[in-house]
């Protein structure tokens, strides 16, 4: 994990750009000199500048008391711009707060997971994320993340408000409601339009439908003419080409013009696809994924994304056995630099790589059998196939690589409920193997690198051996009383001249 990643979240910017935004806004409306309260300003200027100071007029009570109302009126709207001011100065400060407060806790990124702060570091990280998943569920479980954020003291690394911002839209289109969404699209249209997305169309469109539904030709009709246009359907088409299988905004225009002649108890299947509730749900969703993107937020929970990639780099088929049948084998099976191979999974847990221009290997059944022109190291598909470029084509396929191991104690994806997820994420592609020590818990590389020398002992009874790190073992025999090396698992007892150094290939 590297600090160089990792990159605070956008919403907070938004926030910052949209209360700048906001506040300048405020100013020009108010102080430019096309402003309301300029012009009451300047024509109150004009008519003292035109009254002549000795004049029986200036001392007229009317006059003076329309003066006094004046001046009284442009004090109030002053003091209500300094209060709206003041407010927006107030939640600049606090966006500045969150910012710089998320760049400070991606600083403070511990350079090696091995350090003592890594610790507390790892725990308010994933605090982050339970709170992220609480607040995506659906109802949001916004008492238990104001909770968890509480306890951890992240309240400036969780975005509360926008969440309440999402949340009140969703309830509103649960509700079948169209206000809340429709408030929202007016505080954010410059951005729908920059991104076109097709948001607002698929509002107004839905409303149209629902006018249709309660058998309202007028007010469609009226309300087509002001929202739905062959330029508005335009403007919403998304950049590219439209994907297969979806409707484009100038299709739907065209259909809503005839829905006008169905009812909503129609059987045309294009029609009463366009009457049917579940359009609901797709414009919650299509809320849902534009408002993740106008904030840059991921679609899914950074909970799932932090899992995928733990569990993706830690699977491999001893973690989670391959599936019968499967097509592909995992990315580890592949050789590094060659052609692409056509890969079987035989049900005896063996990889088949078979070359391109050679036959195709089974899917099922029993393990191939090897083949006289593969030669000794390996084992080539049978095809049946006797034709001389067939035969050449068996005899260069690669030999059948058998997975060896079993599911140790260490492995976080063996030994924990983690497993049951592997099988939704892809294979890691371990390039090199990795050697844990069973001893001291650290990688072994094996060149008395980190971690130190890869030895092996060799049982007597059995034959079968066990790796562990040199300076695992040195541990073990100081806590033997002859200084012999006791093995960990069989206890049997070992000479120091009777280890086996191992090299990792």
């Amino acid at each position: 994990m590297s600090s160089t990643r990792l990159v605070p979240e956008q919403a907070p910017l938004e926030a910052l750009r949209k209360t700048q935004k906001q506040t300048q806004k405020t100013y020009e409306y108010n102080l430019q000199p096309a402003s309301t309260l300029q012009k009451d300003l300047d024509a109150l200027l004009r008519k003292v500048a035109a009254t002549p100071p000795n004049s029986d007029a200036a001392l007229d009570p009317a006059a003076r008391a329309e003066m006094l109302k004046s001046v009284d009126g442009m004090l109030s709207r002053m003091r209500g711009l300094k209060r709206k001011l003041a407010d927006l100065e107030k939640q600049s400060d606090r966006n500045i707060r969150v910012v710089q407060t998320r760049l400070d806790h991606l600083a403070a990124l511990p350079a090696s997971m091995d350090t003592p702060e890594y610790a507390a570091w790892a725990r308010k990280r994933l605090s982050h994320h339970l709170v992220d998943y609480f607040h995506r569920t659906s109802p949001p479980l916004k008492q238990t993340a104001m909770a968890l954020a509480e306890e951890e003291g992240i309240a400036d690394l969780v975005d509360d408000e926008l969440w309440d911002e999402m949340a009140k839209v969703e309830r509103g289109l649960d509700e079948q409601s169209l206000d809340e969404i429709l408030s929202w699209v007016g505080e954010n249209r410059t951005a729908l339009k920059k991104t076109k997305s097709p948001l607002e169309f698929t509002i107004h469109l839905q409303a149209y439908i629902e006018l249709c539904r309660a058998r309202d030709p007028v007010g469609a009709i009226a309300y087509a003419r002001k929202h739905l246009s062959p330029a508005t359907a335009v403007e919403a088409t998304p950049e590219g080409e439209t994907p297969a299988g979806t409707v484009s905004p100038m299709e739907q225009l065209s259909r809503a013009m005839a829905l006008l002649a169905y009812p909503p108890d129609t059987t045309c299947p294009a029609y009463r696809e366009m009457y049917s509730p579940a359009r609901w749900s797709t414009l919650r969703n299509l809320f849902r994924t534009t408002f993740f993107a106008l904030h840059a937020l991921p679609s899914v929970p950074l909970l799932h994304i932090s899992l995928q990639a733990g569990i993706a780099s830690l699977k491999t088929p001893i973690c989670v056995p391959v599936p019968q049948g499967a097509p592909t084998a995992p990315p580890s099976a592949y050789p590094l630099g060659g052609p692409p191979l056509r890969t079987t999974i035989t049900p005896d847990g063996e990889i088949v790589l078979t070359a391109p221009e050679g036959p195709s290997p089974p899917s099922t059944g029993a393990p191939p059998t090897p083949s006289p022109a593969a030669g000794t190291g390996g084992a080539a598909p049978s095809t049946g196939i006797s034709s001389p470029a067939a035969a050449a084509a068996a005899a260069a396929a690669p030999p059948i690589h058998t997975l060896e191991g079993r599911p140790s104690r260490e492995c976080p994806l063996c030994s924990s409920p983690l497993c049951k997820l592997g099988a939704e994420v892809p294979y890691s592609h371990h390039v090199n193997s990795t050697i844990v020590c069973g001893i001291t818990g650290k990688v072994v590389e094996g060149d008395g690198g980190e971690g130190g020398q890869l030895v092996a002992l060799v049982s007597r009874a059995t034959g079968e051996g066990r790796v562990y790190s040199k300076e695992g073992l040195v541990l073990r025999a100081s806590q033997h009383p002859s200084g012999k090396i006791v093995e960990p698992v069989t206890g049997e007892v070992f000479e120091w001249d009777e280890l086996k150094k191992v090299f990792i290939s």
